[in-house]
C-alpha cells in the first residue's frame, strides 16, 4: 500500500492541459480555472486498458462544454455558474466508464484492507463517501469514492483514484477525515485525496450493500442473486446494452467467490468501525 505509487503524466499546452490517464487521454481546453480544477481532480484517474479512444473536451467562455470522443461527438454540457466542475468530472468519469472494452464498473467506494478490496454499494446519501474516509483514516488504502473497477477474468480491482467529494455533512457523518490534499473545491464541496492510497489492484474479497434506514450492527450475509440484483440497480456496466450479456456474466464469476454482506449506515462512523472490526477478520464466512 503505497501513497500514489506512479508518475502522472501531466502535459500544458496553454490554453489547455493534456491528462494521460493509463491508456485513456483526455484534452481539456477553454477557461484556466475550470480546466485546471478540473485536471486536479481527474490527474490520478487511471484506466488500465489500452488504446482507448481519446476525449476532447472544448469549454466556452459562457460554459458551455463539448465533448468530442475519438472523432464523433458524445456529448454537449452547459456548466452551472455553482458546482459546474461537478459537473463535468461527472460527465468524464461517465464517459469513461462507456470506453471500457475488457473491464467492468459499478459506481461504488472501494478500499483495501489486509490486501483485499471491499466495495461499498448505496444509494445517494447512504453514506458511501462517509464510510470510505472513515476506513482510510483508520489505515485501509483508498481506490475510489465513485467507481469499482473490476477485471472479471482475474477477480481483481483496479484503483480509480478521484478525490474523496467531501460536503459539510459528509465530513460530519465521517468523524475526522483522513490526512489528505486538497486539489480543489468548489460550492461547499471539497475534493480531498487520501495520502494512504492502494497502488495497483487487489482481489475482491466484499460487496458491502448499504441501508440508509438501518442502525449500524453486524453485517449480514445476504444472497448472491439479491447481491448481484443490487448491483444491477446502479449505474454500472450493465446500462450499456451491447455489454448487458458480458457483464452479467462477469459480475456472476466476480460475485460467485465473494462474500456479499448488507450493513446498517444510519449512522456511517459507526457502520465503519463495524466493517472495520468484523469483515477483514472473518475469511470463510461471518
Amino acid at each position: 500500500m503505497e501513497a500514489g505509487g506512479r508518475d502522472v503524466d501531466l502535459t500544458t499546452d496553454a490554453p489547455g492541459v493534456t491528462l494521460h490517464l493509463g491508456g485513456w487521454e483526455v484534452r481539456l481546453r477553454g477557461p484556466e480555472r475550470i480546466t485546471r480544477a478540473a485536471a486536479a481532480v481527474l490527474s490520478e484517474v487511471t484506466l488500465p486498458e489500452p488504446d482507448l479512444p481519446p476525449l476532447d473536451i472544448d469549454i466556452s467562455p459562457t460554459g458551455q462544454a463539448r465533448g468530442i470522443l475519438g472523432h464523433s461527438e458524445a456529448w454537449i454540457l452547459d456548466l452551472p455558474r455553482r458546482g459546474g466542475l461537478a459537473f463535468l468530472v461527472g460527465q468524464v468519469v461517465g464517459t469513461a466508464t462507456s470506453v471500457l472494452r475488457r473491464l467492468l464498473f459499478v459506481h461504488a467506494a472501494v478500499i483495501e484492507m489486509d490486501g483485499r478490496g471491499y466495495v461499498v454499494v448505496g444509494a445517494p446519501g447512504a453514506g458511501k463517501t462517509s464510510i470510505a474516509a472513515a476506513l482510510v483514516r483508520d489505515g485501509a488504502g483508498y481506490l475510489s469514492d465513485e467507481v469499482a473497477l473490476f477485471d472479471p477474468a482475474a477477480g481483481m480491482l483496479h484503483p480509480f483514484a478521484l478525490p474523496l467529494a467531501v460536503k459539510p455533512w459528509t465530513a460530519k457523518a465521517a468523524g475526522r477525515m483522513p490526512a489528505a490534499r486538497q486539489v480543489a473545491a468548489e460550492a461547499g464541496v471539497r475534493y480531498l485525496l487520501p495520502v494512504r492510497r492502494s497502488a495497483g489492484p487487489v482481489p475482491l474479497d466484499s460487496v458491502i450493500l448499504l441501508d440508509a434506514l438501518e442502525q449500524a450492527a453486524d453485517p449480514v450475509e445476504v444472497p448472491r442473486a439479491e447481491a448481484l440484483l443490487t448491483l444491477s440497480q446502479h449505474p454500472s456496466s450493465f446500462r450499456y446494452r451491447p455489454r448487458l450479456e458480458e457483464a452479467f456474466r462477469g459480475f456472476v464469476r466476480l460475485i460467485r467467490t465473494a462474500r456479499c454482506v448488507r450493513v446498517g449506515s444510519a449512522h456511517p462512523a459507526e457502520a465503519a468501525a463495524i466493517i472495520r472490526a468484523r469483515l477483514p477478520h472473518s475469511a470463510g464466512g461471518l
